[in-house]
């Protein structure tokens, strides 16, 4: 796989340097309640996340983002809306 063809999730959490289980525990400390497998799955875009969840994901690799020093480069659901 390219990283072209990578969810923009999926390659935010390669870019923050997350494994898959550690991007989980964040979401789920953010209240996200998917399992494992279907977070996963949104990363992998085998399953599309509700707004909800997209942006649990999204914040949980922004906070991240923040942590390393950087921005939040992870659009969330109601950003794509806007334009």
């Amino acid at each position: 796989m390219t990283s072209s063809a990578r969810s923009d999730l999926e390659q935010g959490r390669i870019d923050a340097g997350l494994t898959l289980g550690e991007l989980f525990v964040r979401y789920f400390e953010l209240g996200g309640m998917s399992s494992p497998i279907q977070v996963e799955a949104f990363l992998y875009e085998a399953l599309e996340p509700s707004a909800h969840d997209h942006d649990i994901v999204a914040h949980a690799l922004n906070e991240r983002f923040v942590e390393l020093g950087g921005n939040h480069p992870i659009r969330y659901a109601t950003d794509a809306l806007d334009g």
